[in-house]
């Protein structure tokens, strides 16, 4: 027996201190409910649960960036939702004034409206935003520019690569236009159906203000040199039409005529055109479309750029996302307006009422193709948020696996440690008694 190393008690007091330390890493364990509160605990499964929780958080927003996506759409959509309501209403007039029961009063009043429910389109498109961000006014739509004033961009579709396309503009819509010799007292004449009496009494001049008033109510020009008087449409294009009766009840049609451009370089050989007074559409069988207007006769070079379009982020990772080409629906980009905004569509005459129902037909379904395409974008990023959300839970449940305490077996661990801490206690209380045994022996 020793006095000077008591082995017993040394051994005792390491294993306490072992299970201690055992005793409070399961303590740590049980409170936190993480396997992994230090590196120490486990160097590799801490490594790989914080990768994990990185890509858990960055599913997470992606998922909420999916949900402000499908946000954006809905507005927009609404927008465009109204604008086709707007649209209806005015082929619901072009489809009234068409009627032949209807004076020349009444189509005036349609007009009134029809310009202030142009005058609301063109509101939407320009005041639709989201968070600040304009959606409908083309500036998220793919963009290009001309190389000179003959043409004015107005539209460019995705598939739209970016890069140089030629073409030449041949020649630039012209409106309906007559000439007639101011008929001598007392005469009559007709244009658009509405009959102008001159008598007797009247003089040139009061003939003319006659004719001027009444084609001043069906949105068209009067010149007068001499005895010759010149009527043409305001708005050009093979859709106006003037119906004209002379004094001697000789009618006479005339049409205007739509502008007509040679393609080149940069355009598919499959690409075709066609024209509505000035607003030309280029399209291909690969869902190419452009849309520009034509202003003067020439060569140009159009150049589209890769940007223009909402970017959304759905993705945990670079390069996961989805760009979104919300196109422009203004009168302009509708074919209902010019670029210095005159009106190319009239009900202020019957045969103008006409025209205006196949004008309408085509904005509604270019609309109508719109919120089709935001329909699609909005079908993905359900998709999208559907699969995030279980990627999401399906990681979230893998990096469980590798930092979350198991309680039962960490509970099972912690009462083992316990009682062999109470022990060691115990038996280091002993072994520090064991000297005092020897001191007996010395009395």
């Amino acid at each position: 027996m020793r006095i000077n190393h008591n082995i017993s008690a040394q051994m005792a007091n390491v294993n306490l201190k072992k299970t201690d330390s055992r005793l409070s890493a399961s303590l740590e364990r049980l409170s936190s409910g993480y396997k992994i509160n230090k590196a120490a605990d486990d160097s590799a499964g801490m490594a790989i649960s914080n990768k994990m929780k990185a890509q858990i958080r960055a599913l997470d927003q992606a998922s909420r960036n999916s949900e402000d996506g499908q946000s954006i759409i809905e507005t927009a959509e609404g927008a465009m939702g109204e604008i086709e309501n707007i649209l209806q209403r005015i082929r619901q007039l072009s489809v009234q004034t068409a009627n032949g029961t209807y004076a020349l009063e009444d189509r005036e009043a349609a007009q009134k409206e029809v310009d202030q429910l142009l005058d609301e389109i063109d509101r939407i498109t320009t005041t639709t935003e989201f968070n600040g961000t304009p959606l409908l006014d083309g500036s998220a739509a793919r963009t290009f520019a001309s190389s000179n004033i003959n043409v004015k961009p107005v539209y460019a579709s995705m598939e739209v690569e970016k890069g140089d396309y030629n073409l030449k503009i041949d020649k630039i819509a012209q409106p309906a236009e007559i000439t007639f010799a101011l008929p001598q007292a007392p005469a009559s004449i007709s244009i658009e159906n509405t009959t102008i009496e001159i008598d007797e009494s009247m003089s040139a001049d009061a003939a003319m203000e006659s004719i001027q008033s009444v084609c001043d109510r069906m949105n068209m020009d009067v010149e007068r040199k001499g005895d010759q008087v010149t009527i043409r449409t305001r708005t050009t294009g093979s859709l106006q039409k003037i119906d004209f009766a002379d004094e001697n009840g000789t009618k006479t049609t005339v049409r205007g005529a739509d502008a007509k451009l040679t393609l080149g370089e940069g355009f598919a050989d499959t690409a075709t055109y066609s024209s509505y007074g000035n607003l030309i559409t280029i399209r291909d069988n690969e869902g190419f479309e452009m849309e520009i207007e034509a202003n003067k006769v020439g060569d140009v070079k159009l150049r589209t750029f890769d940007a223009g379009y909402m970017t959304i982020q759905i993705g945990a990772n670079e390069s996961q996302i989805l760009n979104m080409n919300f196109p422009e629906v203004s009168c302009l980009n509708l074919g209902l307006r010019t670029s210095d905004g005159t009106d190319t569509i009239s009900v202020a005459t019957q045969d103008g009422s006409l025209l205006t129902m196949d004008a309408l037909d085509r904005a509604i379904k270019k609309v109508s193709n719109a919120r089709s395409t935001l329909g699609s974008y909005q079908n993905r990023l359900e998709a999208t948020n559907s699969s995030l959300d279980l990627s999401s839970q399906n990681i979230t449940e893998a990096m469980s696996r590798i930092s979350d305490t198991d309680m039962a077996d960490e509970m099972t661990k912690y009462t083992q440690y316990e009682v062999l801490s109470q022990a060691s206690t115990s038996m280091l209380a002993q072994a520090n008694n064991r000297p005092q045994q020897i001191l007996s022996l010395l009395q």
